[in-house]
């Protein structure tokens, strides 16, 4: 059976032998790992592509993302962030939204939330706020710039340090904001 230039599709020849049901498998076949597939999660999928080639695309309800088969693995394309609540540290609470951190595309844990004292007073510099879950992997430790209640006046920074402790660096708060901060995983 001969095949289209453009995607291979197959089709019948006018010598090939009439078998319409033959005919429209294997174009049915061609067609179905050409589309997005719909599969439970990675492990029904792999045990249902067993020769996966390049280009598949294929959707799992659990976790509820998307991947993209490249030449040599699955790569995720677009997957619903999970978020999971950051531990804080004693003597802190939330300031508005829960301080919590997810996975966004495979490659960075995001932030979001604020966090102030339990206390009433002001975040002073060099105090460790939080700590990022261990589930979400191993975030690249460095600095990253975040929002405060004084923004106007002075800069502040979380670093995020090997054991995923969050330590703020700024003049004296009330309150840090985590909204949009990305950190690569290491």
């Amino acid at each position: 059976m001969p095949t289209t230039p453009v995607g291979g599709a197959p089709y019948p020849a006018p010598s090939d032998a009439d078998n319409v049901p033959a005919d429209l498998m294997a174009l049915a076949l061609w067609a179905s790992t050409r589309v997005v597939m719909t599969f439970a999660d990675a492990a029904a999928r792999d045990a249902a592509l067993t020769s996966p080639t390049a280009g598949m695309v294929a959707w799992l309800s659990s976790p509820g993302s998307l991947t993209v088969r490249t030449a040599t693995a699955w790569r995720t394309a677009w997957s619903a962030i999970s978020w999971t609540d950051i531990t804080l540290s004693s003597g802190y609470e939330t300031y508005g939204t829960t301080p919590q951190a997810a996975v966004d595309g495979g490659n960075f844990i995001v932030l979001r939330g604020g966090i102030q004292k339990t206390t009433g007073t002001q975040l002073a510099n060099g105090e460790i706020v939080g700590t990022i879950p261990s589930a979400l992997g191993t975030p690249l430790s460095g600095d990253y710039p975040i929002a405060m209640q004084y923004l106007s006046t002075s800069s502040s920074r979380v670093y995020v340090a090997t054991g995923r402790t969050l330590t703020y660096f700024g003049v004296n708060t009330g309150w840090i904001s985590l909204n949009g901060v990305r950190i690569p995983l290491a």
